[in-house]
């Protein structure tokens, strides 16, 4: 009997140290040999901080560390690519999904949260922010996080990147006043202006040799995005570089009954970016955006 009891005891102390140790079960999930996640942060968003250059901490990732994220979906197709991509490879991103994507596509949302990838939010219609009203700004904001976490089962993180990087005073303000994460990029892979592959992966990884580090802005609207991820993490695997994911130490806080922003119709233009032809979209609008982005430190 006492051999027996033996037995047992061990068995719940091996049980207890399994569940005790999620760092281990997670190693043992991912395949050997995948980029997985090397560490992940929980970001304080308390006062509305800064992440990404100029504004943010330099330091805020160790060398040879990047942050995967995606703009401007969900994309039936393309997201689902992405996260297939990101699923061989047991690694994960966070996606500034948009407004008008959310309601056209909530199941990709769903999924996007039921892979364990973190969402934040991108406005609802991917106006200027830098040219609007505070009232307008709150509408933009609140009910993309509203829409945002109907659809999402976990919670929503409060983080915001700004469409087109451009901020003011007043937007600012109004992060910090709902504890809200600011966003910007240290590696753009400008994605938006090719229609290849090639170009894409070539940018990030040249912007990584100069920085040795960063947040890496993609958008999962492009056709040749999706497909370019699965050969630019195996060369992010192949250059000693770590995936860091990136997650809320608190939920965001929703404000109750907000509408979307009333807008003049644009269907045509929401449906064009749940296509390949997104680009012409993107490109459009960033000729007007560049005349409000912030220079670089």
């Amino acid at each position: 009997m006492q051999v027996v009891r033996d037995l047992v005891f061990a068995a719940i102390a091996v049980a207890a140290a399994i569940f005790a140790s999620p760092a281990w079960a997670a190693e043992e999930a991912c395949p050997a040999g995948s980029l997985g996640v090397s560490r992940v942060i929980e970001v304080d968003t308390t006062g509305g901080p800064w992440f990404g250059s100029p504004h943010g901490d330099p330091n805020f990732l160790a060398p040879k560390e990047v942050v995967l994220t995606f703009d401007d979906g969900p994309s039936p197709s393309d997201t689902r690519e992405i996260l297939a991509a990101l699923a061989k490879e047991c690694t994960k991103a966070t996606f500034f999904v948009v407004g008008e994507m959310v309601a056209l596509h909530p199941e990709i949302v769903k999924e996007v949260a039921e892979q364990g990838h973190t969402i934040g939010i991108h406005s609802w219609s991917h106006p200027n922010l830098a040219r609007l009203s505070l009232d307008d700004v709150k509408h933009e904001v609140e009910a993309t996080f509203d829409a945002a976490q109907k659809a999402s089962p976990t919670p929503i993180a409060p983080f915001f990147r700004y469409p087109y990087l451009s901020s003011s005073t007043i937007t600012e303000d109004y992060m910090k006043s709902r504890n809200i994460g600011q966003f910007a990029v240290d590696i753009d892979s400008q994605d938006w202006r090719v229609r290849s592959t090639k170009p894409v992966i070539a940018r990030v990884m040249a912007g990584l040799k100069v920085r040795g580090r960063g947040i890496i802005l993609m958008h999962d609207i492009h056709k040749w995005t999706a497909d370019a991820v699965p050969t630019l993490l195996a060369q992010l695997k192949a250059g000693g570089y770590k995936v860091v994911q990136l997650k809320a130490k608190t939920p965001v806080e929703l404000i109750a009954d907000v509408s979307p922003p009333v807008k003049k119709p644009h269907a045509k233009v929401v449906r064009a970016r749940s296509k390949a032809t997104a680009w012409k979209w993107k490109a459009r609008h960033r000729k007007v955006a560049l005349r409000y982005r912030k220079p670089s430190a």
